[in-house]
């Protein structure tokens, strides 16, 4: 069975991505004591779709920010609002980068 390396909860086989923080399961749980210090994961933003999500993930990412996306898993594919979570530690400046982002003007296409 899988895990979960953020969460440590074991998942269904055939799961490849935790539907609570959007981590790759993997086979084999590494001891608590060889975790990297990440502290509890806090929602920063919120998308009205996965493409808008994913985005916003990925932006957080070249900022060497994990991020991990999170949906309620009761449907096969996510519809609605989801949720871009963060390590606690890591919140205040995904969300300065995040309304940064948002509020910079729009680049120029013929540049």
């Amino acid at each position: 069975m899988p895990f979960c390396p953020q969460c440590r909860y074991e998942y269904r086989a055939g799961l490849r991505q935790c539907p609570d923080c959007g981590a790759e399961l993997v086979n084999e749980l590494l001891p608590e004591e060889q975790l990297p210090p990440s502290g509890p994961l806090v929602t920063i933003y919120t998308a009205q779709d996965m493409t808008e999500a994913s985005l916003v993930k990925s932006f957080l990412e070249e900022f060497q920010i994990e991020s991990f996306i999170g949906y309620d898993a009761g449907s096969a594919y996510p519809v609605g609002q989801i949720e871009v979570r963060v390590a606690e530690a890591h919140a205040d400046e995904a969300r300065e980068l995040i309304a940064e982002f948002l509020s910079a003007p729009p680049e120029d296409p013929t540049l």
